[in-house]
């Protein structure tokens, strides 16, 4: 009986542990309809990041020597409430918000979006985020994140 008990509280603490971390990393779990496939070019900057350099710094691992250079996924959501621009289309990267899409973009990218019929629900695209490094001295650069996205026609 003793065994089980034990084994009942192993279960409980890792379960609370989860959660805590769960919460504390601001991940959560986003349903997608689907990718956004772009040309392999990451010629879609965002922009904005300079605002999350800590969610950017978290999602790293920190900042080093050597600028970073990480593929990743990143989530696409629409942000009709945005008091700023209503076309705006927010980045997301492990569930923390990173910037936007440049108004260029985020226009075609709803537009694309009306055209095909697609449900206005999260996509997912390929990004790789950048910089970061902090090499002492002041020699500090900003984290940045370019998107693969296709080419988009003003």
């Amino acid at each position: 009986m003793d065994l089980l008990l034990i084994i009942v509280l192993a279960i409980g603490v890792y379960v609370a542990a989860w959660r805590v971390l769960r919460q504390r990393s601001g991940t959560t779990t986003v349903r997608t309809e689907g990718q956004v496939q772009g040309p392999g070019k990451f010629a879609c900057e965002v922009v904005g990041e300079s605002k999350y350099q800590d969610h950017l710094e978290r999602i790293t691992g920190g900042r080093t020597e050597e600028s970073a250079n990480i593929r990743t996924r990143a989530i696409l959501a629409l942000e009709d409430d945005n008091p700023h621009d209503p076309n705006a289309v927010c980045v997301r990267i492990d569930g923390l918000r990173v910037g936007y899409l440049p108004r260029r973009f985020a226009k075609s990218y709803r537009a694309q979006l009306a055209k095909a019929n697609g449900p206005k629900g999260h996509y997912w695209c390929a990004a790789v985020i950048v910089g970061g490094w902090d090499r002492g001295g002041g020699d500090r650069g900003h984290f940045g994140v370019r998107l693969d996205l296709p080419v988009v026609d003003d």
